[in-house]
C-alpha cells in the first residue's frame, strides 16, 4: 500500500467513471444479450483509469465488472473476468486486493460444489504469493478443505490446509488463527499424521487460548492432544491435558463435565509410571474438595498414597471394567494391565519401606500373583517377583540387590565408612545441640523461680 501513495495520478476520471458505470449496469440488466459489450466497455474504461494510476475510478470500475458478472450468475465470466484483471499489466495492489476481496465474498453464492470448486480454484491462483490477501487465500483453503473432507478425501483435506503458514498472518484475530491451526491438528490426526500433528500443535498458544472467551478452543485443543496422546501411551500427558479440561471455567460449571474430566485425570495418574511429579500430583488430587464426590476415585487415591500393599483384585474391580478407559476394545485390556502393573509396583515400593532383607518367596507370596497371570507367564511366582522388582531399579524408582543362591532381596544400601562417619557425626550434632537447648530452658527455670523467691521475701 505504500508503493500506492508514491504513485502519482495522472489524470482524474472520478466524473466519467460515476457516469459511466450505472449507465452500463443498468444496460446490462434489462438486455442479457448485452453482457459481452458492457464488459467490453468497462474493461476499456479500466484500463484508462489504470494507466493513469487513478487508483479510486479502478477500483470502482473493477468492481462493476465483477458486480456485472455477479448479477447474471455467470461464474464462468466471473472467474475469467477476476482473472483478467489481476493479470493486467501494471495493475495497481489496491484493485488487486478489492477484486480477491470481493469475489471471496461470493464463495457462498455459487450454485454447487462442482462450480465452488472451480470458483474457489480461480480466486486461489489469482491469490497466490500475495501477502496483502493471504488472510483471504487462508479462509478460501479452509472452504476447499472442508470440501474435501465431505468427500471423505481426508488426506488431501489435510494437504490442503497445511499449505497455510497461518501463524505468520498479522491481520487474523487470535481466535481464527487458533482454530485454524486446531483443525490443521485435527486433520493430521484423522490422516494419522502423529509426528505432524505434534509440530502444529506446538505452534498452538495454550496461555491465550486460557482466556475467558476461548474456552471453547482450549476445551478443543485438549481433547485432540488427549487423542494424540492415547496413540503415543503418554498417561501422564493425558493426565494434564484432563487437568487443564478439569480447569476450564465452564467444565465447572457443569458437573458431568467435570466429573468426567476429574475421574479420567485420576484413572490416567495411576496409569502413568510412578516418579516425584507422580507422587506429588496424587497428594494434590487427594486434597480437592470434588474428589469426595467421585467414591472410587476417592478409594482409589488413598490406596496408592498409602504405605499399604493393595488386594488385587481392586475392590469394585467390575465397576472399573466397566469405564471407557478400560473397556475400548482396542486399548482397553492392556490399560487394565498396566493398572495391575501399577498396583505391584505399588506393593513393592510398600515392601521396601518395610523390609531391609526379604526371601524372594516371600516377596512373592505378598505381592498376590493370580494363577492366571503366572500361567500366562510361564514361569514362577519368584521369577515374576525378581521381572517386577528388577523394571523398579532400572527405572531407579528403589535400590534392591538380589541374591540368587540364597533367594533374598536386599534393599537397605551398603553404607561406605565416610557416609556412617558422617551419620555419625549429625547424631552427635543433633544430641549436642539438644543437651545445649536444654541446659539453656533448666537454667532459665532457675533464674525465674530465684526472682520470684526474691520478691515474696
Amino acid at each position: 500500500m505504500a508503493e500506492e501513495k508514491e504513485v502519482k495520478k495522472l489524470k482524474d476520471y472520478t466524473a466519467l467513471v460515476d457516469a459511466k458505470i450505472p449507465e452500463l449496469t443498468a444496460k446490462s440488466k434489462s438486455d442479457r444479450s448485452q453482457l459481452a459489450d458492457v464488459l467490453q466497455q468497462l474493461l476499456a474504461l479500466e484500463k484508462k483509469t489504470r494507466l493513469a494510476a487513478d487508483i479510486p475510478s479502478s477500483v470502482k470500475v473493477a468492481s462493476a465488472i465483477l458486480d456485472v458478472c455477479h448479477d447474471q450468475r455467470d461464474w464462468k465470466a466471473l472467474g475469467e473476468h477476476i482473472t483478467l484483471l489481476c493479470k493486467r499489466r501494471a495493475q495497481l495492489k489496491k484493485v488487486h486486493e478489492s477484486v480477491i476481496q470481493k469475489g471471496t465474498a461470493w464463495i457462498d453464492d455459487t450454485p454447487n460444489d462442482a462450480v465452488k470448486r472451480e470458483y474457489i480454484d480461480v480466486l486461489r491462483t489469482v491469490s497466490a504469493g500475495k501477502m496483502f490477501v493471504e488472510l483471504e487465500r487462508a479462509r478460501m483453503t479452509r472452504i476447499l478443505a472442508d470440501m474435501e473432507e465431505k468427500a471423505n478425501k481426508i488426506s488431501e483435506a489435510a494437504d490442503l490446509m497445511q499449505e497455510v503458514q497461518v501463524e505468520t498472518i498479522g491481520a487474523m484475530t487470535i481466535r481464527e488463527k487458533c482454530d485454524f491451526l486446531l483443525e490443521q491438528v485435527r486433520l493430521c490426526l484423522a490422516k494419522k499424521d502423529y509426528i505432524r500433528a505434534e509440530i502444529i500443535a506446538k505452534k498452538v498458544n495454550t496461555k491465550a487460548i486460557a482466556a475467558d472467551d476461548l474456552q471453547d478452543l482450549k476445551l478443543k485443543f485438549y481433547n485432540l492432544m488427549i487423542q494424540f496422546y492415547q496413540h503415543t501411551d503418554d498417561y501422564l500427558a493425558i493426565c494434564r491435558a484432563y487437568k487443564a479440561i478439569f480447569e476450564t471455567k465452564s467444565v465447572q460449571e457443569d458437573p458431568a463435565q467435570w466429573k468426567d474430566a476429574l475421574k479420567n485425570q485420576v484413572i490416567y495418574l495411576i496409569l502413568s509410571p510412578f516418579d516425584s511429579e507422580v507422587s506429588d500430583t496424587l497428594h494434590r488430587l487427594k486434597t480437592e474438595k470434588k474428589i469426595s464426590e467421585l467414591h472410587l476415585c476417592r478409594v482409589l487415591l488413598e490406596l496408592f498414597t498409602t504405605d499399604e500393599l493393595i488386594p488385587w483384585p481392586l475392590i469394585s474391580d467390575a465397576e472399573w471394567r466397566r469405564e471407557t478407559v478400560f473397556s475400548n476394545a482396542e486399548k482397553g485390556t492392556r490399560r487394565y494391565e498396566d493398572l495391575h502393573k501399577r498396583v505391584i509396583q505399588h506393593n513393592i515400593r510398600t515392601i521396601s519401606k518395610y523390609y531391609q532383607r526379604i526371601q524372594t518367596s516371600r516377596l512373592a507370596d505378598l505381592l498376590n500373583f493370580p494363577k492366571d497371570q503366572i500361567a500366562r507367564a510361564k514361569i514362577t511366582k519368584e521369577e515374576l517377583a525378581e521381572q517386577y522388582l528388577s523394571e523398579l531399579v532400572s527405572s531407579k524408582q528403589l535400590f534392591a540387590k538380589i541374591d540368587r543362591p540364597l533367594g533374598i532381596v536386599t534393599f537397605a544400601r551398603k553404607e561406605t565408612a565416610n557416609s556412617v562417619l558422617n551419620a555419625w557425626s549429625n547424631d552427635i550434632s543433633e544430641l549436642l545441640t539438644l543437651v545445649e537447648k536444654t541446659t539453656h530452658l533448666i537454667n532459665k527455670e532457675y533464674m525465674v523461680q530465684e526472682n520470684r523467691a526474691a520478691s515474696s521475701d
